[in-house]
């Protein structure tokens, strides 16, 4: 009897084992199947527009492109004739989440947009726009806000991955970060010359004063004072940043405001990101020059209009927005984002608007997919179709009577996370 108790629990444990494997194998053959897009009309981003062409996909990743392709007897084909494939758009800006800092100190670098962003959260509004990757910001209300990071999002369950977690450092010299919450730092250490007093606004309170404060944080000297230890870790932070050849990400609409950040990165040894750049034409032809990226600020809506009673804000708009199709004619590098994030998921309807100005929609496409990508340093995988690269890819179909292609599924890394029947 113990005899054939042993044998059968031997062969118990065998048989479990054999499931196991299989479970596992199938669950591997499932993950590493291929699948394959053909007869569509893909932009890539990269190259001519194929007119009917095949992409293979196995394990998320596009292995080949092009309009002569072997398909694999086994591969899940996808029939996209009369479709319009696009990259996964790429948002240049986006804080994605309503909570606002308070009472937070002028200087911190170490903040991370990786501490607030919710990995777990749903973000099928912006998958449904066609959105599948983005910059998280830190927000504006800080001169040194902190690290944004490049995120794939997720929906349905699925987490969204973080693609380059310090991707750039923010910067503000506007009136929103010179003018921070009150903010309580204490002395250091206490004494009967350094008493504890009420809140108080931080210094600086001009966009001059930032710029000092910010080169003496910059400088190789150590801090001395009250507060040297603050300032000291403020500055050992940036100096971190400096050697790890992060980019500046500065918000800066007009020429003097631009002038200043474009000295200040070059007086640190930064890389710089002109963020807003409602700039005049000198001020394009250095950009060009010096070749700094930029992510314009479209103030439009999804209908391509907006509402106000005052003319000259309205002005204002108007010439804004004619500088930003300037920005894409004389070939700088352009990511266009929204005034309001509520119109992120709107993103395709809103950058149409720069048709009227003669910009191609490829040239328009592009300032949401692989330009975005390419400020961000993740262009290896986002922002194009081709070999290598996720996929994350966008079926549009033209139907009667709609002026725009409709955005019908959305994949991201080989799988349909979105369809609209």
């Amino acid at each position: 009897m113990d005899i054939h108790r042993k044998k059968k629990m031997r062969m118990g444990k065998i048989t479990a084992y054999i499931a196991l494997v299989f479970f596992f194998c199938g669950g591997f053959t499932l993950f590493g199947q291929t699948v394959v897009i053909r007869g569509g009309e893909i932009h890539t981003m990269e190259e001519n527009v194929l007119a009917s062409g095949t992409i293979l996909i196995r394990d998320g990743k596009i292995v080949e492109i092009g309009e002569e392709i072997l398909v694999p007897e086994d591969a899940q084909i996808i029939e996209a004739s009369g479709y319009v494939l696009y990259p996964g758009f790429v948002v240049s800006s986006g804080l994605f989440t309503s909570d606002e800092p308070r009472n937070f100190e002028s200087y911190t670098p170490d903040a991370s947009a990786a501490d607030r962003f919710d990995f777990h959260g749903d973000y099928i509004r912006y998958l449904r726009g066609g959105v599948t990757s983005a910059f998280v910001a830190m927000p504006a209300n800080r001169i040194i806000s902190g690290k944004g990071m490049v995120v794939k999002l997720g929906s349905g369950g699925k987490m969204s991955l973080i693609l380059k977690k310090e991707a750039a450092l923010s910067i503000n010299l506007g009136k929103n970060a010179v003018l921070p919450p009150m903010t309580d730092i204490f002395p250091a250490p206490v004494s009967v010359e350094n008493p504890l007093v009420p809140s108080s606004k931080q210094f600086p309170s001009s966009s001059l004063g930032a710029l000092w404060l910010l080169h003496e944080l910059f400088r190789m000297e150590s801090f001395s004072g009250d507060l040297a230890w603050h300032f000291q870790n403020v500055s050992d932070s940036l100096k971190m940043a400096q050697a790890q050849g992060l980019p500046l990400i500065v918000k800066a609409q007009e020429t003097k405001e631009i002038q200043q950040a474009i000295q200040f990165a070059e007086s640190v040894r930064m890389p710089l990101i002109i963020q807003g750049a409602s700039v005049t034409n000198p001020m394009i032809r250095i950009l060009k020059e010096k070749d700094i990226p930029v992510i314009a600020e479209a103030d439009v809506r999804p209908n391509g209009h907006w509402k106000s009673v005052d003319s000259a804000n309205v002005n204002e708009r108007q010439k804004s927005l004619k500088n930003i199709p300037f920005l894409i004619g004389q070939g700088l590098q352009v990511a266009l984002t929204t005034t309001d994030e509520k119109y992120l998921p709107d993103l395709f309807w809103i950058v149409q608007y720069f048709q009227k100005y003669g910009i191609s929609v490829e040239e328009i496409i592009k300032t949401i997919t692989i330009n975005p990508a390419k400020i961000f340093g993740v262009d290896d995988r986002i922002g194009s179709l081709a070999k290598g690269k996720d996929a994350d890819i966008l079926f549009f179909k033209r139907e009667p009577g709609v002026p725009l292609p409709v955005l019908k599924k959305v994949m991201s890394e080989g799988l349909i996370v979105n369809e609209e029947k």
